[in-house]
Formats: structure tokens, sequence, C-alpha cells
């Protein structure tokens, strides 16, 4: 029977968590120990290309803080500890450019 990624992730899984070796949880489970090194290679490398490091930042959204600021009017930026407000009048295309500066 033909498993899914995530059938074989389940499976790495109860067998990294059992106390059995690749070979003994392999005969438990009906699986040749070289399927299942086979399909343990190429879910790694699939599941390692999906995760590696993005050239993007990370962007969380959180809620306006409304005592400082007036929301319709300022842009906050906070990258780090670092925190830049902008007034929403400013110029997309210098927007634009400090983005790409900031990128």
């Amino acid at each position: 029977m033909r498993q899914t990624t995530q059938q074989w992730l389940a499976l790495f899984k109860i067998q990294s968590e059992s106390d059995l070796s690749i070979k003994q949880f392999c005969l438990e489970q009906g699986v040749a120990t070289s399927t299942f090194y086979k399909n343990k290679a190429a879910v790694t490398s699939a599941t390692s290309i999906a995760t590696a490091a993005s050239p993007f930042s990370q962007v969380l959204l959180a809620e306006p803080d409304l005592k400082n600021s007036n929301p319709l009017r300022d842009i906050k930026l906070n990258i780090g500890n670092i925190e830049l407000t902008l007034d929403s009048q400013a110029e997309v295309d210098w927007l634009v450019n400090l983005m790409g500066q900031l990128a």
C-alpha cells in the first residue's frame, strides 16, 4: 500500500520515539527496511527544502496602540528593537525605496 508523506512522517516519529531499531520497527510494521530508508531520505530532503531559510523577513501583525498614535495617519515599522513611525502622508515612492533598503 502506498503511503502519503504525512503517513511516512508519522511512521518516522513513531519509530524515533520507540525503543525499537529501524530493522525491528520495519518488521513489526510490515515495511521493507530499504523502503523505510528510501522514503525517509525523500521526505527529509523535501521537508528541509520547504523549511529552508527564506530571503524574506517575517512580518507580525499587531493591534494598533491607539493611545500613542493616530491609526489613520501613522505607519509604524518594528524591526527587532527598532521602531520607526512614519506619517501616512509620506510619498509612496519614498516608502518603496525605504522598504527596498530594509530588505
